[in-house]
C-alpha cells in the first residue's frame, strides 16, 4: 500500500474536518481515508455496532461518498481486513529480507510483528480478535492471511524438509508469536500503561519480548530433522 493504516487506538485518530480540499481528494486517497476511519470504529463498537452513518460522520462525508468506494458495510469490512493483513505481511516480508542469516530473519520477522501488534493495536485486533472469527466470511478472509503469513515463514526454513514439514513448522512458529504477543500486549493495558495513553514500541518492551521467543524460535527449528 503506499499509505500505511493509522491502525493504532482509537484516540490516535484525529477525526478529520471537512474541507473542500477534502472533497477533491484523489479515488484512492479517499478511499484509504475512509478505510483509516473504518478501523478506528469498528475497533470502538465493533462490526454489528458501527453503522456506515458512523464511519461518514467520523471521516467527513457522505454517504453516496462512501457507498460510491464500498457497496455496504460488509464490503467494507471484508476490505479492510485484506488491507490490514497486506500491511502485516509486507511488514514482516520486508523486515525479514535485511537479514543475511536465518537466524537474523527470524529476529527481524519477529520484531516487525511485534512492532505492527504495538503501533497497530486496531488491525491486530482486528485480525486476530474473536469477533470477525465468528463469521464465516470474514473468518476464511483472516485464514488465507495467516497462511501467507506461514507461506512467508516456511520459505524462510533453510533446512533439508518436505514442503509439508516446513509448513508444520511455520504454523508453529505463527502460534508462537502470536500467544506471546497476546500475553505482551496485556501488559501494556495495567495502570501504569492505560488503554487510552499511547505508548511507543521502543516503550513498550517490545523487543526484548520478541528477541526471547527469536531465541525460541530458533532453538527448536536448529533441532528439527527430517521424519
Amino acid at each position: 500500500m503506499a499509505t500505511t493504516l493509522l491502525a493504532g487506538r482509537a484516540d490516535q485518530v484525529k477525526k478529520p474536518k471537512t474541507t473542500t480540499r477534502q472533497s477533491r481528494l484523489p479515488a484512492p486517497e479517499r478511499r484509504m481515508l475512509l478505510i483509516n476511519q473504518a478501523l478506528q470504529c469498528f475497533s470502538k463498537s465493533g462490526y454489528h455496532a458501527t453503522s456506515m452513518d458512523e464511519i461518514c460522520a467520523a471521516a467527513g462525508v457522505t454517504k453516496p461518498v462512501i457507498y460510491r468506494h464500498f457497496s455496504s458495510k460488509r464490503q467494507l469490512y471484508s476490505d479492510l481486513i485484506r488491507e490490514v493483513g497486506d500491511e502485516l505481511c509486507n511488514s514482516i516480508r520486508l523486515a525479514a529480507e535485511k537479514g543475511e542469516t536465518l537466524h537474523k530473519r527470524v529476529e527481524l520477522g519477529f520484531e516487525a510483528y511485534f512492532r505492527f501488534a504495538c503501533e497497530s493495536r486496531a488491525g491486530y485486533e482486528l485480525l486476530f480478535g474473536s469477533g470477525p472469527r465468528r463469521d464465516p466470511e470474514f473468518k476464511d478472509a483472516i485464514e488465507k492471511i495467516e497462511s501467507e503469513i506461514a507461506d512467508l515463514v516456511s520459505s524462510k526454513i533453510e533446512a533439508d524438509l518436505d514442503e509439508t514439514h516446513k509448513a508444520f513448522l511455520a504454523l508453529g512458529v505463527i502460534s508462537l508469536a502470536e500467544g506471546t504477543v497476546r500475553r505482551w500486549l496485556a501488559t501494556l493495558d495495567p495502570v501504569e500503561h492505560p488503554q487510552h495513553k499511547p505508548i511507543s514500541y521502543e516503550e513498550s518492551g517490545a523487543q526484548l519480548w520478541a528477541s526471547r521467543v527469536t531465541d525460541l524460535a530458533w532453538a527448536g527449528l536448529r533441532g528439527i530433522r527430517r521424519d
